[in-house]
């Protein structure tokens, strides 16, 4: 029986040197690597057939594709990017890096607690580009701490990340309380004053302006469009002239070029006041030009014409190009009944070398036109496979649904206020508003499978089960007893901090999750060989392997930062490395007094 579990237990220290191998490695996906390991388990019975499967039935998975889905749904809707592009009135108008620091961080903070990390990065990015080149700020001195804060907004709630969750999920597994929603801000918030501080200070002295503002070019800027919107009743616009008026205010790359009064067109320079009702021809970036109409009460023609139709909750948004040869060169929009035709509404243009001047309706199209198409999603789709146009990429996030975005924040509200208050576990109170989400079309099922992202998923459900053989070999219990007897007799504390640091370095190398799925169980085990409460060393392997700041690999938002900042891998180290240090002098002091031993 004795040299039984001694094999399994070298075996299982085998499996786990070959994972963190190829972790380190980085050839092979995550995702793939925990295949592996799923197998390797199921074929050397180190847990039992019927256990192998219990990472996808358990509830971190689960929880964590319920998220993604969740996201999806406040993105899909618009709210997000909304939200993002409120920030503008909060930022100014100077060239002021620590204002524009203060403003972006605050808010990546705020959303990274509620929404997958990733996905407010990814949202927030471009407008910071903006904000960066508008204001003269290279992005080099703010890119950093977007990413940063991020993490420091991750670690402030039980739902920031997936470590909390799965950290989380073995702690309920273990026989302990589940963590609440907002216990981990305890530590959390603490760090996030504190680094923001630090990364202000860091970004103002010593991060060298690498990227010139100029050459801050986000993905989805789309300068160069004209559309036509309408001024409706209560806009600022009104009594304003077309050379002095607020869209300034929005961007400096919005610019009024004609004023239609029934029918009859007024140059803008004319300094004739506008009305309700007025037709303006606007020039600028779609994103910008979107911003005004929520802001200014303008909308375009085609709001009201899908609507009639019953598609509003369907409205997709979509940039193509005029192609060779396209039935389109030459003609007008009015000339083909593009519309009635396509049943979809060309709401802007942009011609590369020349600025259009025209109505969009009475604009000649020309080969390499690009054309911004609004209409249902079903009547665009077809689109797809004419010779007449090339689809480019699809945009329908950056408009506000207005409908399904009050929907979606409603069921993200009850989401948070059911785990806020306790009235269900995360689990339920997730799969409530992602089923809320979709029955109120939010999204569709099909974008809810796709929001949720598989490797992910597999990684968790490959690497739980690795944890179950670490605690059904015993293997656990060895380790702990090991690391106790070299630092045990420095005290709880002591112990603490090497649990800490070895999160900390596994991570800089290695998938944050795998590291969490490897370092739970054995904290646990930890904690029962020294007969203390497990939970400051879960809460330190969650809190570690969720801030990592001394690689741009580490963590997926160092790397989304890394080329539009143009950092060098070496910043991370001189930037990271004595943040991660403070976090975690911090981690040592906070986490006893809140989470006693």
């Amino acid at each position: 029986m004795f040299d039984t579990q001694m094999l399994d237990m070298l075996l299982l220290i085998l499996i786990i040197a070959g994972s963190l191998g190829l972790f380190i490695w980085d050839k092979l996906p995550i995702d793939g690597v925990a295949f592996l390991v799923l197998l390797s388990l199921l074929l050397t019975r180190l847990v039992p057939p019927e256990m192998i499967l219990d990472g996808f039935s358990n509830s971190a998975t689960m929880t964590v594709a319920a998220m993604f889905i969740l996201s999806a749904g406040l993105q899909r809707t618009g709210i997000v990017r909304y939200m993002a592009h409120q920030l503008y009135r909060f930022v100014g108008s100077g060239q002021n890096p620590v204002r524009l620091s203060v403003v972006m961080g605050g808010a990546t903070g705020v959303l990274s607690a509620f929404i997958n990390n990733t996905a407010t990065v990814s949202v927030l990015l471009p407008v910071t580009l903006r904000l960066c080149r508008e204001r003269k700020i290279s992005p080099t001195k703010v890119l950093m701490l977007l990413s940063f804060t991020a993490q420091f907004g991750g670690v402030c709630t039980l739902i920031g990340t997936t470590t909390n969750l799965l950290v989380n999920a073995y702690a309920v597994e273990a026989g302990l309380k589940s963590f609440s929603l907002f216990e981990f801000g305890k530590l959390g918030i603490i760090c996030f004053g504190v680094g923001l501080v630090y990364m202000l200070i860091v970004s103002h002295f010593f991060i060298p302006s690498r990227v010139d503002p100029e050459d801050a070019v986000d993905g989805i800027s789309l300068k160069g469009y004209i559309t036509e919107m309408r001024i409706l009743a209560g806009s600022p616009l009104i009594d304003q002239t077309g050379e002095e008026n607020i869209l300034k205010e929005i961007s400096e790359d919005l610019e009024i070029l004609e004023i239609i009064r029934n029918g009859r067109a007024i140059w803008a320079s004319q300094n004739m006041q506008m009305k309700e009702g007025d037709i303006i021809l606007i020039s600028g970036s779609v994103d910008r030009v979107l911003d005004a109409m929520g802001r200014l009460k303008l909308y375009d023609w085609a709001e009201d014409k899908l609507a009639a139709h019953q598609m509003a909750e369907e409205i997709a948004l979509m940039e193509v190009l005029v192609s060779r040869n396209s039935g389109l060169v030459g003609r007008t929009l009015k000339q083909m009944d593009f519309y009635w035709k396509h049943h979809a509404a060309v709401i802007a243009i942009k011609r590369q070398g020349e600025q259009i001047k025209t109505r969009l309706s009475e604009t000649k199209l020309q080969e390499g036109d690009m054309l911004l198409l609004q209409g249902h999603k079903d009547d665009i789709k077809p689109m797809e496979g004419e010779k007449d146009f090339v689809f480019l990429q699809d945009l329908s996030t950056m408009k506000v649904k207005k409908r399904r975005a009050w929907r979606a924040l409603f069921w993200m509200m009850v989401f948070l206020m059911a785990v806020g208050t306790g009235v269900l576990p995360v689990i339920s109170a997730a799969f409530l508003a992602v089923a809320g989400m979709v029955m109120g079309r939010c999204l569709n099922i099909k974008e809810a499978y796709a929001a949720i992202d598989l490797r992910v998923v597999m990684l968790l459900a490959g690497l739980i089960p690795l944890g179950l053989a670490l605690q059904i070999t015993g293997t656990a219990d060895i380790i702990a007893s090991m690391l106790i007897n070299k630092v045990g007799d420095l005290g709880s504390t002591a112990v603490l901090a090497a649990v800490y640091a070895t999160t900390m370095i596994l991570t800089a190398i290695m998938s944050n999750t795998a590291t969490a799925a490897l370092l739970a169980p054995l904290s646990i085990g930890l904690a029962h060989s020294m007969g203390v409460n497990p939970e400051p060393f879960l809460v330190a392997v969650a809190f570690a392997a969720s801030t990592c700041f001394t690689t741009p690999v580490g963590y997926q938002t160092n790397m989304m930062v890394y080329a539009p900042g143009g950092y060098k891998y070496s910043d991370f180290v001189k930037v990271g490395l004595p943040l991660n240090i403070i976090f975690m002098l911090i981690s040592l002091v906070v986490i006893p007094y809140f989470w006693p031993f």
